[in-house]
């Protein structure tokens, strides 16, 4: 059976309003076999009031699952959305083969998955959709099943949320019929038993393994029919698996296709055209030694099937799993950024972009400043979200294991959620660009460099030098992100490193990050010296009340005693150093935070708590601002957090 390109004049034998989603008809992920039954689900999204919100993600699929995710989609106010008419992922594994991707119709209606009561226009557009669709197809009302009835293992699945029985009742009462009988149990093993027959299966049904011996004659029962000789059997095999192995690879790579900006919706949110055209470019240089071996599989796989001699044979195996495994690996990439981009059509949508104009604003704000003539690098941060205690970072150019090791074309900020839900905590991500702007900066090799000739100069001993020049990247980002966010920045990292004693005055010979005890120090020399003595003394008998017995921790007495004369060294090696990378320029005076601008920022958290207009500050600012509304309790933290997210959006 082909494209099923018929389905939206069958849904307007409804009286319902049928949309017709551009590109529908040579949308699906291969050819329908046929038609046996016609599978319900429900979207499960959050999205409570919405009336199709997640229509791009049944036309383009989610991060763990390709699309179309279903035939039809259908609206809480009984709109029906033709998506596709080829198989589409929405039954998975299933108890019968009956009931498969092959050989169902999805429809996919918007829902919660949680809420008992459905609105009555859509069951009963619902009803209406799947009556025409049996007709159509000449099936059985008890063709019709809920995705929870179908999945394997039972029990897998729970949608449709709502009594199937009862649904098919009144599917059935439409053709003025009795109720179908209870959903059968799943069939045996095809080889064995074959299914049921209905009016549409005598075009299709001598094709199938299990029907090789019988036919259907015109009055619709089996006919015997003479086997086919084995030796035929086995002599035709061979060709056909030789031919299937050729287009499998090459449909998988066609598969493996560039991204479009558009299918990641419409909102603001959407990854910009320079980050899909990065990864675009990236997925180019990944397909062209796979599409070269596939081509070669296919002459090979033609040369096999005229003449399957031993060696032949052979050769076209071997560039069939050399193409599997770069077809693999090709496809690790696609997914990779498949998710990434996919988060943007998610309820966080509006969250991640939040993330990126505040990362934005940092480049923009360093490279405007600088002492030579540089343009931004582009295309800027990109922000995702995962689960976890710590955010990280990629940096522009360097090579990634989940990438194969290919370079990674735009820096990525990854936040963990409970980052996300607490903005005021959000100076990790001023922290996770720094780590970036080191290298765009070419300050991979001064800053270290800077370091060591400040602690010599000091009469730092050479050991512990080595200590702190291990530790730069981190303390670069410290450095940065307290220039770029104030005293809000070093009460962020302080929530983030406070823990128990044991884990803050922790120290390892290898660990690239500094022990928590020393960063706040380190922080609050920073904060002194950018004119803010009075918070910078704060912050540090805070810290010493929190950890008042260094001495007794397991840090290294020398590292310990020397910590006073070498924090101010690295502070100054850092930020009041002039780097070439910075046009003859010191940090200091590329990066302003003065106190005005903390004055500003505790106006624009005044602003922010009464959900008004913010003011013309930065978008790096506004986790300052909701800290300073937060401390000062001028709004319930869910509030803070919306009205922080909401004005970011405006922008």
């Amino acid at each position: 059976m082909p494209y099923l390109t018929e389905l939206a004049a069958v849904a307007r034998k409804t009286s319902l309003e049928v949309i017709e989603v551009p590109g529908w008809e040579t949308r699906g992920r291969g050819e329908m076999s046929d038609v046996r039954a016609v599978v319900c689900h429900h979207t499960a999204t959050l999205n409570r009031t919405a009336d199709m919100p997640s229509l791009d993600t049944l036309i383009n699929g989610r991060p763990d699952l390709s699309g179309p995710l279903s035939h039809f989609g259908l609206s809480r106010s009984g709109k029906v959305y033709v998506i596709a008419s080829g198989r589409c992922n929405h039954a998975g594994t299933v108890q019968n083969p009956s009931w498969g991707n092959s050989h169902s119709i999805g429809i996919e209606a918007e829902a919660t998955g949680t809420d008992a009561n459905w609105p009555e226009v859509q069951v009963a557009a619902f009803a209406q959709l799947c009556r025409v669709l049996v007709d159509h197809f000449g099936l059985s009302v008890a063709a019709v099943l809920g995705h929870k009835e179908v999945a394997d293992p039972p029990g897998r699945k729970i949608d449709p949320n709502f009594d199937m029985a009862a649904f098919r009742g009144r599917v059935s009462a439409l053709g003025g019929t009795r109720p179908p009988a209870p959903v059968p149990a799943p069939a045996p093993a095809p080889a064995m038993t074959a299914p049921v027959p209905s009016s549409s299966w005598p075009s299709w049904l001598p094709s199938l393994p299990w029907f090789e011996g019988e036919s259907m004659n015109g009055a619709g029962t089996a006919t015997p029919v003479a086997p086919r000789r084995a030796s035929a059997v086995r002599k035709d095999a061979l060709p056909v698996y030789l031919s299937g192995q050729a287009l499998n690879v090459r449909r998988h790579l066609d598969a493996l296709r560039d991204f479009r900006r558009d299918e990641f919706g419409a909102q603001p949110a959407r990854p910009s055209e320079g980050h899909v055209q990065a990864v675009n470019a990236l997925l180019a240089t990944l397909r062209g030694p796979l599409r070269t071996v596939v081509e070669r599989l296919d002459r090979a796989s033609d040369a096999a099937q005229e003449r399957p001699t031993k060696s032949r044979v052979g050769a076209a195996l071997e560039l069939k799993t050399r193409a599997h495994d770069l077809v693999r690996a090709t496809e690790r990439v696609w997914d990779f950024y498949f998710e990434l981009f996919g988060q943007r059509q998610s309820a966080f949508g509006e969250w991640l972009d939040a993330c990126d104009r505040i990362t934005l604003d940092c480049y923009q704000h360093v490279f405007m400043h600088l002492g030579n003539e540089r343009s931004i690098p582009a295309p800027p941060p990109f922000c995702y979200m995962r689960t976890g205690f710590s955010p990280a970072t990629f940096r522009r150019g360097i090579p990634l294991r989940r990438l194969g090791r290919h370079l990674n074309p735009f820096p990525l900020v990854q936040l963990p959620y409970h980052r996300m839900v607490n903005p005021w905590t959000m100076g990790a991500i001023l922290h996770e660009v720094s780590h970036n702007l080191q290298n765009e900066l070419q300050l991979e090799q001064a800053v270290p460099s800077s370091i060591a000739r400040k602690l010599r100069a000091t009469g730092i001993p050479e050991p512990l030098t080595a200590v702190w020049v291990r530790w730069n990247r981190e303390i670069f980002g410290d450095m940065v992100g307290c220039m770029l966010g104030g005293e809000a920045f070093v009460a962020s990292l302080m929530d983030v490193i406070g823990r128990t004693p044991a884990q803050s005055f922790g120290y390892s010979p290898r660990s690239v990050h500094p022990t928590p005890y020393l960063r706040t120090f380190l922080s609050c020399e920073l904060l002194q010296r950018m004119g803010f003595a009075e918070r910078a003394a704060g912050f540090r008998r805070a810290w010493s009340r929190l950890y008042p017995s260094p001495r007794e921790s397991a840090l290294p007495p020398k590292l310990l005693a020397t910590a006073p004369r070498a924090i101010p060294a690295v502070v100054e090696a850092v930020c009041f150093t002039p780097f070439a990378g910075l046009g003859g320029k010191a940090l200091r005076d590329v990066i302003f935070f003065e106190p005005r601008h903390q004055a500003m920022i505790e106006e624009a958290g005044r602003r922010l708590a009464k959900g008004v207009d913010p003011g013309v500050v930065p978008e790096r600012f506004l986790i300052g601002a909701v800290r300073a509304a937060l401390n000062e309790g001028r709004a319930d933290p869910d509030r803070l957090m919306r009205n922080f997210y909401a004005q970011l959006a405006r922008r």
